[in-house]
């Protein structure tokens, strides 16, 4: 294959580098330099793709060696992305050409990667041709579509987990018009399924009421397992086989990623670190490292979390939990909702509420920033204030428009201090049913885009949203995080201090360590059971009028609790 020079003369982007002559010969030792390369790092190499002009809420590798990388959003685009060209010579991406009406939410390739389902908030899959851009078919769904799975061993199947509490099973070879298999109905929402890599027949999903299920395409409309011992009713976001399809990954709300076996009801490992917390936005988690040795997950704390799955099973003491991240990657501004692993490049691509999306590498790339022994201080920033967040958002006469015509890839931020303002919600434990304006409703009013699956809200007027947040007391550690207790009128200061956010983090921390706890006990007592209270869906997913309903309507989101992106 010919090469290209980059902008600095000879140099070459290390994606091609590896994949394609760099690294040839005994295939064990390629893996084995990279699986060292990881594991010296403290910190990775970063770099951002601009391409969106709002969130964005799903991303996806290539098979076979990551070539490509869909990704999709707000501003209803599905990209493709040529990850070599990205990174290296700033390639603008491909547009395909079919476009959805509303919030794209889910993604993915066919094996063959010549093909790109996506599916959103406007109820409907788009299947589209990769060499063409062109739209293949179309899939109508009853509500929002909000996960995706090719079948490994049939290109013509697809699955799609759904808002109307269905997991359907699809052949494209048949009429789009026709009835597709339904593999499960639930009254609750299916927030992601995926097929099993190695064994087809089964699937595996996240519902956000009944938790993980493990399911078998022959015997319809009743699960093989249920998952999470005596809290198997969890609100469940996100589930991810690992390669060899003998584990299963998920996230549940409120809840550290758990790791289980898919033939045990029990989790093997649950992981926590200081800092993780996933309550307000939409996420999804995924495997990394040539032998899924390492687990990925974003947070609301604006970070990414790598952990170590331990070699030994009985490692993580009570509760089996794995208590500190084996690496915490910094750089984003806003929550962290996406992210995917390419185990043949080794590089990592995170996205959420910011219009971006991050490429991390152990490899110097092309106008990258970082280091990897942490060195380098990142873009940090400060939360927007709730007044900030008042003017930017409430007051500015626009509010968080829909229009995404003047075709923006910078920072918004107007949509930044809106999910600073839910951060500070949910840390500060604000009360969503006081006598105040601070209504259910109102916590529910937000771009949802990247967080919760994103959509527009018809019923609410800015004009009923809060003018002042309650300040943070002299509280116990559950008073402190538990929705429903703190009120006040008191303003906060015009900045957070470092000492305050710490005292409020140290308290969510507190509470997430008592449920994990809880966990752990895998009793029928009766705390166990208002746990599993606790843990269904506590928002509904957003709804997103068309963008013509959207003319005559308010233009704020709401949030759904899950995805978000």
């Amino acid at each position: 294959m010919k090469r290209r020079p980059g902008p600095g003369g000879s140099m070459r982007s290390v994606v091609g580098f590896l994949s394609q002559r760099g690294l040839q010969g005994d295939p064990l030792l390629t893996q084995d330099f990279q699986r060292r390369r990881l594991r010296g790092c403290r910190n990775l190499y970063k770099k951002d793709l601009l391409g969106h002009f709002g969130c964005v809420n799903a991303i996806e590798f290539s098979n076979n060696g990551g070539q490509w990388l869909v990704s999709g959003g707000d501003d209803r685009r599905v990209l493709l992305w040529h990850m070599e060209q990205a990174i290296h010579s700033r390639v603008k991406p491909v547009q395909l050409k079919g476009e959805h009406h509303s919030n794209i939410f889910c993604l993915a390739f066919n094996s063959g990667n010549t093909k790109v389902f996506s599916g959103g908030n406007d109820e409907q899959v788009i299947l589209h041709d990769v060499e063409s851009s062109e739209t293949l078919d179309v899939f109508a769904h009853e509500d929002a579509v909000y996960g995706l799975s090719v079948s490994p061993v049939n290109d013509n199947v697809f699955a799609s987990s759904s808002d109307d509490g269905r997991v359907l099973i699809w052949d494209i070879r048949e009429s789009p018009h026709g009835e597709p298999f339904c593999l499960a109905n639930y009254p609750s929402a299916f927030h992601s399924v995926m097929f099993n890599p190695v064994e087809p027949r089964l699937l595996a999903t996240a519902n956000s009421k009944e938790g993980v299920g493990l399911w078998d395409i022959r015997k319809p409309q009743s699960s093989l397992l249920r998952y999470g011992g005596n809290l198997s009713l969890q609100s469940a976001m996100s589930v991810r086989f690992n390669s060899n399809g003998t584990q299963l990954l998920a996230l549940r709300r409120r809840l550290p990623p758990v790791l289980y076996d898919i033939h045990s009801r029990l989790p093997v490992f649950q992981f926590d670190n200081q800092g993780y917390f996933n309550s307000c936005t939409m996420k999804s988690c995924c495997f990394a490292g040539d032998r899924d040795q390492y687990i990925l997950s974003g947070s609301d704390d604006f970070n990414l979390y790598m952990w170590r799955i331990p070699p030994d099973p009985e490692a993580g003491g009570i509760g089996r939990v794995v208590n500190g991240a084996f690496m915490v990657l910094k750089g984003h501004r806003s929550i962290v909702n996406q992210v995917r692993f390419n185990p043949h490049t080794y590089m990592i691509c995170s996205s959420g509420v910011e219009k971006i999306i991050k490429i991390w590498s152990p490899y110097k790339q092309p106008d990258c920033t970082g280091d990897l022994d942490g060195r380098i201080e990142d873009d940090s920033r400060c939360l927007y204030t709730h007044e900030e967040y008042i003017s930017l958002v409430l007051n500015s006469g626009s509010g968080l428009s829909h229009d995404y015509a003047n075709q923006s890839v910078q920072e918004d931020p107007r949509m930044m201090a809106f999910f600073d303002s839910l951060v500070r919600r949910e840390i500060e434990g604000w009360s969503s049913d006081s006598d105040s304006d601070l209504s259910e409703s109102t916590i529910l009013q937000l771009h949802a885009g990247v967080s919760e699956r994103s959509g527009y809200s018809e019923s609410e007027s800015s004009a009923s949203l809060h003018h002042s947040p309650p300040q943070v007391a002299e509280e116990s550690d559950e008073t402190a995080y538990n929705l429903g207790t703190l009120r006040s009128t008191e303003s906060p200061p015009a900045r957070e201090d470092v000492a305050s956010r710490q005292q409020r983090l140290s308290a969510l921390r507190r509470y997430q360590d008592k449920r994990l706890l809880a966990l752990s006990n895998e009793s029928d007592s009766d705390e166990n059971t208002c746990e599993a209270e606790l843990d269904t869906d506590l928002f509904p997913r957003p709804r997103s009028p068309s963008p013509e309903e959207n003319e005559s309507s308010n233009d704020y989101y709401r949030l759904e609790g899950g995805k978000g992106v």
